[in-house]
């Protein structure tokens, strides 16, 4: 006849198990927010690098947040880029976007050389230059995750 091995405390470890995936999805959903927030508050991102003179006079020139201004109208053509981030999780990911139409040309892989020029930053650049903030913000998350679930 076998043995009976009798494991004190496996009611709770079999409901912190069942437990903990709807822990790790939140903790991955809020340090996946968190990183985007960290990389994003990054001068040349999401608050723009200094003006140049593209934004002073004279006509035409671009007013940030309002358009190119020309000597009797603005064409309010400005699609307020820095208001323009989205952050959305993706099973055990977090998607960075701008819905900017120009946004490539400042942070995308299509960046153009003039945009890196003025201070505009690639967010991929920014994300790996903040690879270890990253990091110590998902594991704070998991290890909450598991302390949470009983784990």
């Amino acid at each position: 006849m076998p043995e009976v091995v009798r494991i004190k405390g496996l009611p709770d470890l079999q409901a912190a198990i069942k437990k903990a995936p709807l822990e790790i999805a939140r903790a991955i959903k809020g340090a996946g927010e968190e990183s985007a927030n960290e990389i994003l508050d990054t001068r040349g991102l999401r608050s723009y690098p200094p003006n140049t003179s593209a934004n002073l006079p004279p006509t035409p020139y671009y007013i940030r947040g309002r358009g190119t201004q020309y000597a009797t109208k603005n064409a309010k053509n400005s699609e307020r880029y820095g208001t323009k981030f989205t952050v959305r999780t993706t099973g055990y990911g977090t998607v960075i976007g701008n819905s900017a139409s120009y946004s490539p040309y400042l942070a995308g892989e299509e960046q153009a050389q003039a945009m890196g020029e003025i201070g505009w930053r690639r967010l991929i650049d920014v994300a790996r230059e903040k690879l270890p903030q990253i990091e110590r913000i998902f594991s704070k998350w998991i290890e909450r995750a598991l302390r949470k679930a009983g784990l």
